[in-house]
């Protein structure tokens, strides 16, 4: 059994408290849970507030962990933002693969999907950490533009997951399941809410998933909707998944 966490860990963004305070809510729940795996987005390095990316950062306060970041994009300043992964075990081979990025949309910021080949007892894993636009348009591309690189690098056990900024209803959504993946929350929890977005600061919508192909969602739960007084997590709950071989 593979336990893996997804989660939006929004950056540097305060609404939600300092990310400082934020930080300790994850890795009070990693440690708790100890999952295997764990594909973050909205990552940063931001030089000016630490000389690490933030996905390093929960690595050095978690035992055993290794990190590896991956810039979507790079701002003036030397900022940067973009996916990462955590693991307990060696650090995979990481693939980057850019996504589209339509002008004049009101979405301007330059996303990828990163391929994460992890070694599990039972095999090989391949792991896709995506994070798609809000904007309808881009996502469109951006599913499509998913799907060619699925078609080309998923091995036999794969697991695509991330904020896809998409409620389970979306058109778009529609060619992951032609492909047959599988989302794992509705093959588990059928009828149930499962939000994973805060607005006012209450969970109401549904955009972060774990869908699987060649692998077995056994448990799928939310975890980090909530938060300690007025900190938070992240706007993001995340989701944590056992999977084994189907």
């Amino acid at each position: 059994m593979t336990t893996l966490l997804t989660l939006n860990i929004m950056g540097y963004e305060g609404k939600h408290g300092t990310w400082d305070e934020r930080r300790k809510l994850i890795e009070r729940v990693i440690n708790d849970t100890q999952p295997d795996i764990i594909a973050l987005q909205a990552v940063a390095l931001d030089p000016q507030r630490h000389p690490k990316d933030q996905a390093a950062q929960l690595a050095e306060n978690l035992n055993g962990y290794q990190a590896v970041f991956v810039a979507a994009q790079t701002h003036e300043g030397g900022r940067q933002d973009g996916p990462a992964f955590l693991t307990r075990g060696p650090l995979p081979e990481v693939q980057r693969f850019e996504l589209g990025l339509t002008p004049e949309l009101e979405d301007t910021h330059r996303r990828v999907m990163l391929r994460g080949r992890f070694e599990t007892p039972q095999g090989p894993l391949d792991v896709f950490n995506a994070h798609f636009s809000w904007v309808p348009a881009q996502q469109e591309d951006n599913v499509r533009e998913a799907l060619s690189v699925l078609e080309g690098t998923a091995g036999p056990a794969s697991v695509l997951v991330g904020d896809f900024n998409m409620q389970p209803d979306s058109p778009y959504l529609g060619g992951l399941r032609e492909a047959e993946w599988i989302d794992a929350w509705t093959l588990l929890h059928a009828g149930e809410d499962g939000f994973t977005f805060v607005e006012d600061r209450v969970p109401s919508i549904r955009i972060d998933y774990v869908w699987t192909r060649g692998m077995q969602a056994r448990e799928l739960a939310v975890v980090l909707a909530e938060g300690e007084g007025q900190v938070r997590a992240s706007d993001h709950a995340g989701l944590l998944a056992r999977l084994e071989r189907a």
